[in-house]
This record gives C-alpha cells, structure tokens and sequence, in this order.
C-alpha cells in the first residue's frame, strides 16, 4: 500500500468536523470504502500566528453570484492512502459500473451507521484501484465536508451545514428554487439521486452512443452546466431541462447508448428515482377517463419512495445488473472519448 502526506486547509464550521476524525469514525463504524486516512491532525492552535489559520472570500454562485462571505481555514497534515486512478480512467463500462457500486455501498454505510454525509457525488470524488488479478476496487474519497448527521439541522435557523456539492451531479430538488429562499438541506436519497447524474454524464462522455459533438454538447449543457439567474432576487437555479430528463428518459432515449449494461443500469434508476418529481393528479388531473393510470401512478410513486429509504437499493440494483445473464456488458463496451464542442453564449 501507497501512503501519502497530504497538508491542505479545511473550512472552520460548527457543522464541520475535520477530516482525520470523520475517517476516525468511519473506521470504528467499519465502512468499507472510505480514503483510507488513518492519522491527521491540525498544525498549531487558535491563538497561533498567520500561517496556520487564514480567512477567505467565498463566492457562492449556487446560491448568490453576487455574495461574498468570509471563511476561516485551518491549516492540517493528514496521511492517506494512494489510488492511482480517476474515475474516468475505467476500462470498459462494466469496471465503471463496480468501482461506482463500491462507491455507493460507502455513501450508504456512511450515512446509516458513522452518521456522516459524503455531499458530493462526482467524477474527481470517485477512485479506485486495480488488484494484482485485473479486477477493481473503487473508493468514495474527499471526506471533508461530510455532513454529521447526529446534528439537529434547522432551516429556519443560521446553524446549516455548509452547502456542497458539485452542480452537475446535484440532485435537482436542491437547484431548483424553493420557497424557503435558503438552499435545502442535503439527505442521503440526494446522494443517492447524484450518482443518477454522475452515471448519465459519465456514459455520454465516455461510453459509445449515438450524439454527435455538437448535439452532445448542447443536450450536455442543457442537463448539467445551466444555471439562470433570478434578475431580483439573484439566486440561481438548473432551469427544467434536468428534471424532464429524469421524468422523461429523453436524454438517455436520444443518446442510445450502445452498451447494454450502462443502459440498463440508467433505465432501471430513473425509473425509480423520478418518482421523486412526478405528480400524478398533475400528470392525469381528476379525470374519471384516467382514474386507473393515476392510481397506477400514484401506487408506483408509493413504491419507489419507500425503495429508496433502503440504503442498499443502489448496491442491490447495481449488483443486480451486474451478475444479470441476459445483460450484456461486452459488446461496445470499450471506452470511447466523446469530444464537447464550446456552448455558445447568450447574445
């Protein structure tokens, strides 16, 4: 095993705790997937001289482009273990799908039994290795700004945990507005909702399908980069391309990717995971034509909000599709690097 010493700054946060005594409690609880940071610690103390605790302006586009607050960091060594490849380096999509399982049967475990929160699912978050026999092992790393769920969060107060996480993989009840006008709270089905998009956007940049460059780029952009601007209020949000996408299935339909493996692995989450944004009084109204559908819908939504109260739901279904006979992984499976032309600019 590869060790490293890493020093870096972490964020001063009563809702934030530093990131060698996150992994301390991620070993005791026994997750299986954390960074391997086994010992750390802060260099100096409060009252020490600049150098070891510094302020910063953050700028905090996701909530107010025009805001800038102040940030105290702290100064920390923390010795960690080494793995040599990003997520993006995968083989073939079938390795893609185990190193993000492995990944996800972490953010679960974390969340259930450390009472810790990984925000943000995304490709510079997701690592892994590869064993002596050519198979892979992956690991959800960057543990710094997990959320402690044993805190008593509360909206309507300023004690909030920080809000992270990367825009193209968040879950989009979390960049859409709301009517509290403060961002939500981030849960672990929000994590859950984010390897969805990690996955998605993985596949149309590095999978086969049938996008070419520009309609990629634009149905790219559309789906993970958008971000609209309230002219009054400043706050910004994702637009309705993402949550269409995930009640319609029309980005994964137009792309037809060609490896069945990753594509029933997107077709099997979706269909669960936007019960978390369909209606069905608003999809079939009251109508007595479309009574049966809408307590058909109404039965499914049920179903799949109470699936994904399972930590193991995405470990299960990933599993799943990946030891299902009949899905075949093979056939185009090489990874194909997709190139993303400039998105034109608003006029």
């Amino acid at each position: 095993m590869v060790v490293l010493l890493k020093e870096s700054w972490c964020i001063v946060s009563p809702t934030l705790e530093p990131r060698y005594q996150i992994c301390a409690r991620l070993h005791k609880k026994q997750v299986p997937d954390d960074s391997g940071a086994y010992y750390g610690a802060d260099i100096g103390e409060e009252r020490d001289p600049p150098g070891q605790i510094r302020q910063t302006k953050q700028l905090d586009k996701a909530i107010n482009p025009l805001k800038h607050t102040l940030r105290t960091l702290r100064r920390y060594r923390i010795i960690l273990e080494y793995f040599p490849f990003t997520l993006k380096e995968s083989g073939v999509t079938r390795e893609l799908a185990i190193v993000l399982r492995d990944a996800s049967i972490a953010h679960g475990k974390a969340a259930t039994s450390a009472k810790f929160l990984h925000p943000d699912m995304s490709n510079r978050n997701i690592m892994f290795k590869r064993n002596g026999n050519g198979s892979v092992e992956g690991y959800l790393i960057d543990w710094d700004l997990s959320m402690d769920l044993t805190l008593a969060y509360d909206q309507s107060t300023g004690i909030q945990p920080e809000r992270m996480g990367t825009w193209q993989f968040l879950a989009i009840r979390l960049v859409q507005p709301n009517e509290t006008g403060k961002p939500l709270i981030q849960d672990r089905i929000d994590g859950v909702e984010s390897f969805y998009h990690l996955i998605l956007w993985m596949a149309l940049r590095y999978t086969a399908h049938q996008l070419d460059s520009a309609t990629l780029t634009h149905m790219s952009h559309r789906n993970f980069d958008a971000m609209y601007k309230d002219p009054e209020t400043g706050e910004v949000d994702i637009g309705t391309m993402r949550r269409a996408n995930m009640k319609s299935g029309d980005l994964s339909d137009e792309a037809k990717f060609a490896n069945g493996g990753i594509r029933e692995v997107l077709l099997q989450m979706r269909h669960v995971l936007c019960q978390r944004y369909i209606d069905p009084e608003d999809a079939f109204g009251n109508s007595k034509k479309f009574e049966a559908q809408r307590k058909a819908a109404e039965v499914k939504k049920v179903e799949g909000l109470k699936a994904l109260e399972d930590p193991n739901w995405l470990p299960n279904l990933l599993n799943g599709v990946l030891e299902e006979e009949k899905v075949d992984w093979v056939t185009n499976e090489a990874r194909v690097d997709h190139g993303l032309g400039k998105y034109p600019s608003n006029p």
